[in-house]
């Protein structure tokens, strides 16, 4: 909770034996002074307390004034006050007084505040938002920058910045990467506007809107990353060396991932122990933006099973055992990606990623089961796109269980009866 308090300080005498009235202003255990307009001689100082006189003191009526406008502002600032550092806040409050725009906020200390928790959430997108906020943290050359001095022009700078950048396999950025980057600071910028303004009592600390009038680049149009059967029958028969196990681990859940309908390493890392032969749970990547939490029930085919007892969390805590082999989801993530590499230039696949187990199955269900883009679009856990329909429809999981079996029958039915490659005996932790 945030106070004010006068303070005179002693050390401070002015060359014409005056001092100068502060204002205290105490937040988080840290505390700023801001100088008013009054200086006071020893006459209307206490000699004890060395504090203002209260009795037959003009000064101290002033400031009483001040410090109940501060008291005021403090409590009008509801629980944003929590965003304000000390020093902020100091500053907001001086421009108060002044009649100046309040406080800029820092653009640095929010964006990786807003990454941090986005990352805590389990969601690899924190760190996209981290490196975005770094990268625009070394193009302005400060960490003291604030909302407000975002510009269009500034925008259109950092842009032109990225341009001339080069990645870490030496290439120039693409119109993608940088719209990446630009979108991940809009949505910042959007996040920060509606946390710290309230038009409703004209608390406006964020007035500028730099991106009404930015328009980032377009993207290319994706290449597709769908594979056909043969490749992913290639992948889940590709024999690494025994000892590569975190290869055998990688090459299994990409495998795995179109077993279960394109799961993401995130939820295959967290997700809990199967309940009547079902994987039940809300999808990591968007359950904090949807009003159902991106809850989805997918059953447990046969051909899963086999993978189930192979990386078993003989806790009981989860579904499997990945985290003991990396230490958190990011970790998995990345490992899963990097040995999809190695994989991809021994089966033939150029840059092989996890989505494209994820691509694959969806292009197989709609272009070779016949599946409804509608169905293939719920199998994906994504919003349908009738918000006020949905209200009324309970979920039929049925429509996914029948999905699925099509298009596991239609890459791995008849075509190979293994189920797993011979190494399923070699234990992999």
């Amino acid at each position: 909770m945030a106070t004010v308090k006068n303070v005179i300080l002693k050390h401070q005498k002015k060359s014409d034996n005056t001092w100068n009235v502060k204002l205290r202003i105490t937040h988080n255990r840290q505390s700023v002074y801001i100088p008013t307009v009054h200086y006071v001689p020893m006459d209307l100082i206490n000699k004890k307390t060395f504090e203002l006189k209260q009795r037959d003191n003009p000064v101290y009526d002033d400031i009483m004034i001040d410090e109940a406008r501060i008291r005021k502002e403090l409590s009008s600032l509801g629980r944003s006050i929590e965003n304000f550092s000390a020093k902020m806040l100091g500053e907001h409050i001086n421009n108060f007084l002044s009649g100046k725009p309040t406080q800029k906020i820092n653009f640095f200390d929010y964006g990786y505040r807003v990454a941090k928790e986005i990352t805590d959430e389990g969601r690899a997108i924190g760190n996209t938002y981290a490196v975005a906020v770094r990268q625009f943290e070394r193009f302005t050359g400060s960490r003291d920058f604030s909302f407000s001095d975002i510009t269009r022009s500034l925008l259109e700078k950092f842009e032109a910045w990225l341009r001339e950048k080069t990645t870490i396999h030496g290439n120039k950025m693409t119109n993608s990467g940088i719209r990446l980057y630009m979108i991940t600071l809009q949505t910042i910028f959007t996040k920060a506007k509606k946390e710290y303004n309230d038009e409703d009592r004209n608390l406006i600390l964020i007035p500028n809107s730099p991106f009404s009038s930015y328009t980032p680049p377009k993207s290319l149009v994706t290449k597709k990353r769908a594979l056909t059967v043969e490749q992913i029958l290639a992948i889940r028969d590709y024999q690494p060396s025994l000892s590569a196990k975190k290869t055998i681990i990688t090459r299994d859940v990409f495998i795995m991932s179109i077993l279960l309908v394109g799961m993401n390493t995130a939820d295959l890392f967290a997700v809990e122990p199967e309940l009547n032969g079902r994987f039940s749970y809300e999808r990591q990547k968007t359950r904090t933006r949807r009003t159902d939490r991106a809850f989805i029930s997918i059953k447990i085919e046969p051909e899963l099973r086999p993978y189930l007892d192979k990386y078993k969390d003989i806790s009981g805590g989860k579904a499997f055992n990945f985290f003991t082999h990396y230490f958190n989801y990011c970790g998995f993530n990345k490992g899963v990606n990097l040995n999809l590499k190695k994989i991809g230039a021994a089966v033939g696949i150029d840059n092989l990623t996890y989505y494209a187990a994820r691509h694959s199955w969806a292009t197989i269900a709609r272009n070779e089961c016949g599946i409804s883009m509608d169905d293939v679009a719920m199998c994906l856990n994504h919003k349908s796109g009738h918000d006020v329909t949905d209200t009324y429809i309970k979920k039929d999981w049925s429509v996914i269980d029948k999905a699925n079996r099509k298009v596991i029958d239609y890459i791995f039915g008849g075509k190979d009866e293994k189920q797993l490659p011979e190494d399923n005996e070699v234990p992999c932790g």
